[in-house]
């Protein structure tokens, strides 16, 4: 994308606006806000404020390149480098999968359980674990995930007191006790991956594919923890319901059976 006429803050952005609508991105006014906010280091109500202010030559070459990036449907949180959960700002990459809102769902009953050793299995940018560090400061985590890349962002996330360990499941912890075990696992099943929003495709694809039915990683986490709070997929509580006796379900905002306890 490129801004030929006009450097008012309100031209940039409905610019930008026309040329992220054009290229089927959702929210593109908004999107377009957050990044003109990320770009000149302000906030969304600063932008309106100064909507007839002019930006300078080097912030619209940035601006360009950002909104060109999120033209191509790259997730915006890539481009800007940060997002936030549960009042958490945290680093994200390519690295590491996206935090989510529904994921909010799994860290409030989390908080209400008051466990004082918890494992963050799988755990990517640190996000479950960075909210719980927080609500609960006495509490002992432990947090791993089989990607060494994925635990350099956690590292950077996570606070010094929060234990990382690398490998897949409960490998990096055998033996070890915990009164809670959390996990926002992988459970995409595999053939629907690639029919996906652009943007979620674009996230590793190792903390998206669950398997065949999306539940490969959720049933290990069942069968190896007494005390267990995992994210799942729409429609994969009924099959848990048939395998795991006296399990239970937390919903999200919109009704969704998202978390399994147990």
């Amino acid at each position: 994308m490129t801004i030929r006429r006009g450097r008012r803050v309100s031209d940039v952005l409905a610019a930008a606006a026309r040329f992220l609508r054009d290229e089927d991105v959702p929210d593109a006014r908004i999107d377009a806000e957050l990044l003109l906010a990320h770009v000149l280091g302000t906030s969304l109500e600063d932008l309106i404020v100064r909507s007839a202010d002019e930006i300078s030559p080097p912030h619209i070459r940035t601006f360009n390149r950002a909104v060109a990036r999120r033209g191509h449907r790259e997730p915006l949180a890539y481009i800007t480098g940060v997002k936030e959960f549960y009042g958490v700002r945290l680093k994200v990459t390519p690295s590491v999968l996206i935090p989510r809102p529904e994921t909010e769902i799994l860290v409030e009953r989390a908080i209400a359980l008051k466990p004082r050793r918890v494992l963050d299995l799988g755990t990517g940018s640190g996000a479950i674990a960075a909210a719980l560090a927080v609500a609960l400061p006495h509490a002992e985590i432990v947090a791993t995930d089989v990607s060494a890349a994925a635990l350099g962002i956690a590292k950077q996330n996570l606070p010094a007191r929060v234990v990382l360990r690398r490998g897949p499941d409960f490998e990096p912890v055998k033996g070890e006790k915990f009164d809670l075990v959390v996990s926002n696992p992988p459970y995409i099943p595999s053939g629907e991956i690639d029919g996906l929003q652009p943007e979620v495709t674009k996230e590793p694809r190792v903390a998206l594919d669950g398997g065949r039915d999306g539940l490969d990683i959720v049933r290990r986490i069942l069968r190896g923890a007494p005390k267990a709070l995992v994210e799942i997929g729409a429609g994969q509580a009924k099959i848990l319901r048939s395998e795991f006796r006296g399990v239970r379900f937390h919903r999200d905002l919109a009704g969704i059976e998202r978390v399994v306890e147990q």
